[in-house]
This record gives C-alpha cells, sequence and structure tokens, in this order.
C-alpha cells in the first residue's frame, strides 16, 4: 500500500496535519462566499464551512488532494443553496462584505486616482448587481476567490467552456453598462 506525503496509508482518510493545513487555508474565503449565498448570515455561514470540513475527513485520501479547493466550494456551495431553499432566502445575493467589487488596487499613489477609482469601484457595485445571479456568483469565484475556470466548473457543474463564456458575458455587460452611465 502506497503512502501520502504525511505517511499515511493512502486508503485512509486525510490526516489532520493536512486537514489542519487545508483549513487555515481556505477558512475565511470559504465563509465569506458562503455568507454571500446566504445573504450575509455568518453565522450560518460558519456553520456550511464546518460541516464541509466535517465531510473533507470522511474523504478517501488521497482523492481528494488533487481538487481539494473545488471540492471545498462546491460542498460550501451546495449546502448553502440546500438552506436558502429551506429558508426560502434565494431573492438576491447578499450585497456587502465580500463583494468582489471591494476588490481595491492599492498601487493608486495620489489621493485623486484613488478617490476616482473608488467612484468607479462603487459604479461597478451597482451594474454587478444588474448581472444575472450567475454571473455574479462566477465573478465572486474567480476574482475574489481566484479559482480557475476548471475550479468554478467543479464548483457550478458548468462546463469549463461555459464559465469562461458566461464571465466573458459578465465582464462585457459590465463594460457597456459602464460606458453608458
Amino acid at each position: 500500500m502506497n503512502a501520502s506525503p504525511y505517511g499515511q496509508p493512502v486508503s485512509n482518510r486525510p490526516p489532520t496535519e493536512w486537514v489542519a493545513e487545508v483549513f487555515a487555508r481556505y477558512e475565511v474565503s470559504l465563509v465569506a462566499y458562503a455568507r454571500g449565498r446566504l445573504n450575509g448570515d455568518v453565522e450560518e455561514a460558519k456553520d456550511v464551512v464546518q460541516e464541509a470540513f466535517v465531510k473533507l475527513c470522511q474523504q478517501r485520501w488521497p482523492d481528494i488532494e488533487a481538487h481539494v479547493t473545488a471540492w471545498l466550494y462546491r460542498t460550501c456551495r451546495n449546502r448553502a443553496i440546500d438552506i436558502s431553499r429551506r429558508e426560502g432566502r434565494m431573492s438576491s445575493v447578499h450585497t456587502g462584505g465580500t463583494d468582489v467589487s471591494e476588490i481595491r488596487d492599492q498601487a493608486a499613489r495620489r489621493p485623486e486616482d484613488r478617490a476616482s477609482q473608488d467612484e468607479q469601484l462603487l459604479r461597478m457595485r451597482n451594474q454587478m448587481h444588474q448581472l444575472p445571479e450567475q454571473q455574479q456568483e462566477l465573478l465572486r469565484l474567480r476574482l475574489h476567490d481566484g479559482l480557475s475556470y476548471k475550479q468554478i466548473a467543479q464548483v457550478t457543474g458548468l462546463t469549463a467552456s461555459n464559465v469562461g463564456y458566461l464571465l466573458h458575458q459578465a465582464v462585457t455587460s459590465l463594460r457597456l453598462s459602464m460606458l453608458a452611465d
């Protein structure tokens, strides 16, 4: 039987050290992602992430290691969707907190550049909320969480080429709406 890098037999569950490393790496971004899916409910989002890590500990090692990022996001997404459906809160995505439009380029040196950039980000945030929910989610996964098209596809159940197409549509729509303002 082969051994993992942590000295565990490959048929065993993930080693505690590895789970702790993965938890430290992804907890904050997963809570933010789940929070967005749950209309800002931080406590519910923390519960979703905790449940995802409990499920992670039950997975076969090392099958999960190669795609742990996408697996965790998909598990959190599915649980958040279940909760939202149960509670009837699927109406819209939360607009505060870790919205992708809050990403700021800190390279702007002059105050007038920062003010202009803040104004553009506010306009973009307002325009983002006009996009379909699916496109908003894809933008958050790509820009805020840094997932690849392949990982986003694994999270959402779409194909990687469809993810690319939808992201292109979203960016094009944002660009056109920003020019129209």
